[in-house]
């Protein structure tokens, strides 16, 4: 007698759960899902901006270490693409009168390597909109045409020397939510410096 009432009690135990408790485990998780599409999509702006920066970071670079070890102008040269996204070759000049595009295009400045096509998967070069954003030289908020991202003189082309000086250029890229970053690239000396910036924020750091 006893061990059936012990019998009962087990079976009781491993029984399956009710469709109640089956409504309300979904309805939890349901909610945790929802809660965690923002911080997903976030994080995946985030990480599409940063492989459109490393990807032009490493063309700047490349374009300077050309110009040094070939001993002539070697630069990046921008181009908007017809929907909008944005793409980049490097060219060396081949006749002793700067990167152009006239002399791209007959051939005279040779390019280097492949046409890269930034693809940052929603993010890429741009600048944030809704609220000003500050200079990251310090005085006062950005000017100039905010819809283009390529800071390089005329022609968005970023030019480096022989010698390893450079345009003074800067690029900036937005995840077109609430960060951006500048790739600031100094005449003098060629380097380039990474500065980043969120919505709300005072200064680039």
């Amino acid at each position: 007698m006893r061990w059936k009432r012990l019998h009962g009690r087990a079976r009781s135990r491993q029984r399956g759960i009710s469709t109640t408790e089956l409504l309300v485990i979904s309805a939890v998780t349901g909610l945790f899902v929802l809660a965690g599409v923002p911080l997903m999509d976030d994080t995946c702006r985030a990480a599409a901006m940063s492989r459109s920066v490393a990807q032009v970071q490493g063309l700047l670079v490349r374009c300077r270490s050309v110009a040094v070890l070939r001993s002539r102008p070697c630069a990046v040269v921008f181009d908007r693409s017809s929907d909008g996204g944005w793409r980049c070759v490097v060219a060396e000049d081949g006749d002793g009168d700067g990167v152009q595009r006239r002399d791209i295009a007959t051939g005279d400045d040779p390019v280097v390597g492949p046409v890269v096509v930034i693809d940052g998967g929603g993010a890429g070069p741009g600048i944030l909109r809704g609220e000003p954003v500050p200079d990251p030289s310090g005085r006062g908020s950005l000017g100039g045409d905010l819809g283009d991202p390529i800071r390089a003189g005329r022609g968005n082309i970023i030019t480096f020397s022989a010698r390893g000086t450079a345009t003074p250029s800067s690029v900036y890229f937005t995840d077109f939510s609430r960060r951006m970053v500048v790739l600031r690239i100094y005449g003098g000396t060629g380097r380039i410096n990474r500065l980043s910036w969120q919505r709300g924020s005072a200064v680039w750091r």
